[in-house]
C-alpha cells in the first residue's frame, strides 16, 4: 500500500489517568515490532499533542451525558468506511498483545463501556477533531475504580484504510505518545471499551477519510460481574447506527444535529412524524413533544408489545376513542406515568401538555426495564 501519502494526524493520543497510581510503577513499554512499526512510520505525525488528568471514580452512578450540555455530540457524518467488528477488534488485539508482551493478564471486552467509546469517537468525528472525553464515567456499569483513556485522530488518503488506519492509530496511540500518567499495563485493570469512527473527506490528494479511535481501560474489583462483558468484540459488538444519505424528513437536514438520532427513530417505526400537503413526511423538530406523543415513543420503544386497554380509561381527561389512548393506558398499567390527582380524587395525564426535562428524566427511568 501506498503509506507515503498517508497522513496519520493523531492529535491526541492523549492517553489520561482518571485516578489510580503513578506512571512510576508501570512495566516496562514493549518495543512495537518491524510489520508494526511500519503502519505508522510511513504515515508521518503532522501534528502532536496531548493533555492528562486525574479524577477519583464517581461516588454514585452516572446519568447520560447531554449533547446539548456540551457532552456527547450528535450524528458523527457517515464515511465511506463503517465502523465494522474487524476494526474493533484490531485494536483490541493491539491492546492487549500489548499487554502479554509485558506479562500482564488480557482485559475482557465490554459492550457497555464500547457503546460509550463509540459516542465520543462519533463526537469527535461529528466536532472533525480529538477531544478529551470530559466525563468517561457516564453511562459505565457501576464499580470502575478507575480508568485511563487514550483517544486520537488519524486523517488518511490513498489506499490506507479501514482495519489498516485503525491498526496504524492504535499502534501509534500505545506506542509513540508518552504516556501523560497513564498506564496500559497495570495489573488492575480488566475491561476495555473501544470506539471507531470514520469521515469521508477530500482534498488537494483525493478523497480520503478521517479515522477517530477512543480506548478505554477500566480497573473493576476482581470478580466483579460488570454487565455487557465478553471475551472479545465478537461476543458484544452492535455495529454503530448509520444514518441514510437522504433524510426521510423533509425539515431535517442531514447536517443537522441529532439528524442521526432522528433518522434512526423513523427507521425504527419510533417517530413517523406527519405527511406533508406534497406528500413528504416532516419531524418539526423544533416543536416540543407532548405527553401523549411521549407514550406514544415509549410504547414503540418497547416494541409495541400486545395490549388491550381497559374499557375505562385510567384518567379522567384521556377519553377510550382518543388518539394513543391504548399507549397511555400502557404506561399507567407499567407504572410509567401515574399523572396527577385532580380535586375530585380522579387520576388526570394531561396529554397535551409538554413534557418537561425532569418528566422526562422520571419516564426514561421507569421505562428502562421495558424498552
Amino acid at each position: 500500500m501506498n503509506l507515503a501519502r498517508t497522513v496519520l494526524t493523531v492529535t491526541t493520543a492523549a492517553a489520561l489517568l482518571l485516578g489510580g497510581t503513578s506512571a512510576a510503577l508501570a512495566a516496562p513499554h514493549p518495543p512495537a515490532t518491524a510489520p508494526e512499526l511500519a503502519h505508522t512510520a510511513g504515515a508521518p505525525a503532522e501534528l502532536l499533542q496531548g493533555g492528562s488528568a486525574a479524577e477519583a471514580a464517581p461516588a454514585g452512578p452516572q446519568a447520560p451525558v447531554d449533547p446539548s450540555a456540551g457532552g456527547l455530540a450528535g450524528a458523527a457524518s457517515a464515511g465511506v468506511h463503517p465502523t465494522t467488528v474487524e476494526h474493533v477488534t484490531e485494536a483490541f488485539k493491539i491492546v492487549n498483545d500489548h499487554r502479554r508482551q509485558a506479562r500482564r493478564a488480557p482485559l475482557a471486552y465490554n459492550s457497555a463501556l464500547s457503546r460509550n467509546a463509540q459516542q465520543w469517537a462519533d463526537t469527535m468525528a461529528g466536532a472533525r477533531k480529538e477531544l478529551r472525553n470530559p466525563d468517561p464515567w457516564a453511562g459505565a456499569p457501576a464499580g470502575a475504580v478507575r480508568m485511563d483513556q487514550y483517544y486520537g485522530k488519524g486523517s488518511f488518503t490513498g489506499s490506507f484504510a479501514g482495519t489498516d488506519a485503525v491498526e496504524a492509530l492504535t499502534h501509534y496511540l500505545l506506542d509513540f505518545f508518552p504516556r501523560n500518567g497513564t498506564d496500559q499495563f497495570a495489573r488492575d485493570l480488566t475491561h476495555l471499551g473501544i470506539g471507531v469512527s470514520h469521515v469521508a473527506t477530500s482534498g488537494p490528494d483525493g478523497p480520503g477519510w478521517e479515522t477517530y479511535l477512543t480506548i478505554y481501560y477500566y480497573a473493576y474489583p476482581a470478580g466483579s460481574a460488570v454487565p455487557g462483558t465478553t471475551v472479545s468484540p465478537a461476543g458484544g459488538f452492535a455495529a454503530p447506527y448509520t444514518p441514510p444519505r437522504v433524510s426521510p424528513f423533509q425539515d431535517v437536514a442531514t447536517s443537522r444535529t441529532f439528524y442521526k438520532e432522528i433518522a434512526w427513530l423513523a427507521e425504527r417505526g419510533v417517530s413517523t412524524g406527519w405527511a406533508a400537503g406534497d406528500g413528504a413526511r416532516v419531524f418539526r423538530p423544533s416543536w416540543s413533544v407532548s405527553r401523549d406523543q411521549m407514550a406514544a415513543f415509549l410504547y414503540r420503544m418497547a416494541g409495541s408489545p400486545s395490549y388491550t386497554p381497559p374499557r375505562v380509561s385510567p384518567f379522567q381527561d384521556v377519553a377510550t376513542s382518543r388518539t394513543f389512548y391504548k399507549e397511555i393506558a400502557w404506561l399507567a398499567e407499567r407504572g410509567v406515568s401515574t399523572g396527577w390527582v385532580a380535586g375530585d380524587g380522579s387520576r388526570v395525564f394531561r396529554p397535551s401538555w409538554s413534557v418537561s426535562r425532569d418528566q422526562m428524566a422520571a419516564f426514561l427511568y421507569r421505562a428502562d426495564s421495558l424498552i
